[in-house]
């Protein structure tokens, strides 16, 4: 089947009309694009009402429309907190691994407040109609805010009744008292009530066997005692999905998937003529001390495309035309069209002065757990490294270990054997010793610095070397997208954050839409040393834990409430891996 599918992508790149930003005119292409593999975003968060100062967690589960299974189709999704005014106040792009992902906002002072959708797709699900997104309200209040008219009315009871865990009706937030269970899991706790900083041990049970193992995402917080809109779950979300609905303009944008991860396109233009240049070489590089190197080639239509699956640090790149009239190209980049939003409707909700005192002591709250945020802190996971391709034929030169000569032209002459220089005309130039070179060439090494090619060698010669801090050298030939190269030699700064000179219509230094990293949510303890007994803890969300992988008959984790009472919810969401959507609630209180 994956086979099928990436040969369906080939014939679709080759085709003249296939392409980001193009229509579609050919009927049989449509149809073939219809019949590949179909998706639906959906989106665990932990709450539809946020003050300035808290944070929206999310997951992202991205699914097979036929089998509701996990897909591994696309590896990147879009995530998107847009206004009433139709704005994106965030846009995040997060990395799917099987089809879960996640991330989380900080909502700061600058928002105002009001109604707000969450969205989520991913790029092939642009090619559907806009309702098939995955779309839920969310409501921020902002009480730095001196102007509330967007939320605020007169003689409206907004406050709800008093919690009665002793019953199951569905109050007018639509929450539950008590628990909303099914026949797959189990969840139970030691007991309905705790004290403040209590530990509190959440057992996962299977009720099916494995029938029941899958990803979920459980989340626990005080429950909010506004009328607030309801939270989208798995299950209502599963029920409520509408069957597949493509656009029918047979003259629009095709929307490419992204297979391998970020997809990064764009074109190439010839000055003289202002028309695409074809089969034209483009370098791509996002430099770092993990730098990430890659070469294409444009296509018939002068587009080329970039997949980086790699993770990277840094939020630029160095795109390139790759020729030696370069100067005769210009590079125009492609940015992710945003999504017209006319079309939503939003939540009205609305809030009395006579909330005043719960907002501030809940501001107050949040005011105090922010400014014991470094000693509470989420991490990040680390970047794996990634192995140049080139690794393993490459002699490396750590330049410390040497007497250190003032510019890159006296190193190679001193030190590197396997380099030397060669002088042309007005212009200097690179080359490599190869193992079993029996005459002179003038093709020019493959030449690197932090992973930016360099075409102009002359760029290098009298630059600096105290910033660098290795050399590799490859004395081989170098196939790269079908062009040979003499050897390679790759300059690495200990920091690697070089920065080209060179400028012109033919190299552009692009921002990077960057995907969040992964985090590590801090899970706060009392058990194992008394330093956090003296640090104030007025958390409201006790728990997020964003990957819960039931693999077995029983399961459990473990947190502790915090110096803020009330009732609080605990809320599973996710799927089974046969695709059956899970939600549970179960509620309890801190006294």
């Amino acid at each position: 089947m994956k086979k099928i599918i990436f040969f369906t992508i080939v014939f679709l790149l080759g085709t003249s009309f296939w392409a980001i930003g193009q229509t579609v005119s050919n009927e049989h292409v449509s149809e073939t694009y219809k019949k590949m593999p179909q998706e639906k975003v959906f989106v665990h968060y932990n709450t539809s009402l946020l003050l300035s100062g808290e944070y929206l967690y999310y997951k992202v589960y991205c699914l097979n429309t036929k089998s509701d299974s996990l897909s591994n189709f696309s590896k990147i999704a879009y995530v998107e907190l847009v206004g009433v005014d139709k704005v994106p106040v965030f846009k995040h792009k997060i990395v799917l691994n099987s089809g879960l992902g996640q991330g989380d906002f900080f909502i700061p002072t600058t928002i105002k407040s009001g109604n707000y959708k969450l969205i989520a797709y991913t790029q092939w699900m642009k090619n559907l109609d806009q309702n098939q997104f995955f779309q839920s309200d969310i409501s921020i209040i902002n009480p730095f805010q001196s102007n509330q008219s967007s939320i605020l009315v007169k003689n409206d009871p907004i406050l709800s009744q008093n919690i009665n865990l002793d019953t199951t009706k569905i109050e007018n937030n639509n929450i539950p008292m008590g628990i909303i269970d099914n026949d797959y899991i189990d969840l139970s706790i030691n007991t309905n009530s705790f004290k403040n900083r209590e530990k509190v041990v959440l057992n996962i049970k299977s009720l099916k066997g494995d029938l029941s193992y899958g990803n979920y995402s459980i989340s626990v917080r005080k429950i909010d005692t506004l009328r607030i809109p309801k939270n989208l779950t798995a299950s209502t979300y599963m029920s409520s999905y509408n069957e597949i609905s493509h656009n029918s303009n047979t003259a629009r944008t095709i929307y490419l998937p992204e297979l391998r991860g970020e997809l990064l396109w764009g074109t190439v233009f010839n000055n003289d003529t202002n028309l695409p240049a074809s089969n034209t070489k483009v370098a791509f590089s996002i430099p770092g001390e993990q730098p990430i190197f890659k070469i294409t080639s444009t296509n018939e239509l002068g587009v080329f495309y970039f997949n980086i699956y790699e993770k990277y640090e840094n939020d630029y790149a160095i795109i390139q035309v790759v020729d030696n009239e370069r100067n005769n190209f210009n590079i125009k980049l492609s940015e992710h069209l945003s999504v017209n939003y006319d079309s939503l409707s939003f939540y009205n909700f609305k809030m009395t002065s006579r909330i005043k005192d719960y907002l501030l002591k809940r501001s107050i709250y949040n005011q105090i757990e922010n400014v014991y945020s470094e000693i509470k802190p989420n991490t990040f996971e680390s970047i794996d490294s990634i192995t140049p391709f080139y690794n393993s034929k490459a002699k490396v030169y750590f330049l410390d270990d040497y007497t250190r000569f003032p510019t890159i032209k006296e190193t190679i002459v001193e030190v590197i054997n396997e380099v030397y220089i060669k002088q042309k005309k007005d212009n200097s130039a690179f080359h490599v010793k190869l193992y079993n070179q029996t005459f002179e060439s003038d093709k020019l090494p493959l030449v690197l610095v932090d992973g930016i090619l360099i075409q102009n060698h002359d760029e290098l010669l009298n630059s600096n070397v105290k910033n660098i801090e290795k050399v590799s050298i490859v004395s081989d030939l170098i196939l790269y997208d079908s062009e040979t190269y003499e050897g390679l030699i790759s300059f690495e700064t200990f920091k690697g954050n070089y920065q080209t000179n060179i400028s012109g219509s033919f190299i552009k230094k692009v921002s990077l839409f960057k995907p969040l990293g992964v985090k590590k949510y801090f899970n706060q303890k009392y058990d194992e040393d008394k330093k956090s007994d003296r640090i104030p803890d007025f958390r409201s969300q006790l728990l997020w834990s964003p990957n819960f992988n039931l693999d077995k008959e029983t399961d459990s984790l473990s947190f502790y409430t915090s110096d803020n009472s009330g009732d609080f919810e605990i809320c599973l969401e996710g799927f089974t891996n046969m695709g059956k959507p899970i939600s549970i609630k179960k509620i309890f209180s801190v006294k």
